[in-house]
């Protein structure tokens, strides 16, 4: 697979599309050490879920996880929650390099599938292969991501930040929201960032009546890094 983005937009080959944000620090009279963040100094996962069926949390636990500050490699053999949403087998690194001051947070995720919105009439998503990677130095920070054998949607070839898909039923009833290449910024803005490639939020105008009730969020792909000290 080719790989390639520039700063503010993605780019898209045969089998993969790919995109990435920089953020630059302002840390105006701070030192790096000293600087707090609001962001995690470095996180990666294949994803996570928290969906509520029927009044039950049903909740996926970040699949193989990785921390600057805990466990630096992670792996999974995958996370299923029945007929809701399945996640194939991933591997992290989290990873620092305290001469160049600077970390990276990475994580790769398979065969994930979201097969909630079929009983109500919508479309199963699948995203055959992913990477996101949040990379950070003294002066700031760049998410990037790629994926790979998208189905159940239809994305442009260039993805902008936050950019929003609404699945919808044939009746053109709502059924999910899918925020592709969102980024979370803090504010007031301290060089940190947060990248989900893919959060699907689960009717959020409710279900139909006469169907089982479900809500909640699901996340594919997700990092998080901060400046270095």
């Amino acid at each position: 697979q080719r790989k390639g983005a520039d700063m503010h937009g993605t780019r898209a080959f045969q089998s993969a599309v790919v995109g990435a944000v920089v953020v630059a620090g302002l840390l105006a009279g701070l030192t790096s050490a000293s600087a707090a963040h609001a962001t995690a100094a470095g996180v990666a996962s294949a994803g996570s879920a928290s969906v509520v069926r029927n009044g039950k949390t049903i909740p996926v636990a970040p699949v193989g996880p990785c921390s600057l500050t805990g466990p630096k490699n992670g792996s999974s053999n995958g996370a299923s929650k029945n007929r809701i949403v399945r996640f194939g087998s991933s591997t992290s690194s989290c990873s620092t390099d305290k001469k160049k001051h600077t970390s990276t947070s990475t994580a790769n995720g398979t065969k994930f599938t979201l097969s909630a919105l079929t009983d109500y009439g919508g479309p199963t998503i699948k995203v055959a292969s992913y990477q996101v990677t949040c990379a950070a130095t003294q002066g700031g920070t760049n998410a990037s991501w790629q994926f790979s054998g998208l189905t159940g949607i239809t994305v442009p070839k260039q993805i902008p930040n936050n950019y929003k898909v609404a699945v919808k039923a044939a009746n053109g009833r709502l059924l999910a929201n899918v925020i592709l290449n969102e980024v979370i910024l803090p504010s007031p803005n301290d060089g940190s960032i947060t990248l989900n490639m893919v959060h699907i939020q689960l009717f959020p105008n409710g279900t139909p009546k006469n169907t089982t009730p479900m809500s909640g969020d699901v996340y594919v792909g997700s990092t998080s890094c901060s400046p270095t000290a």
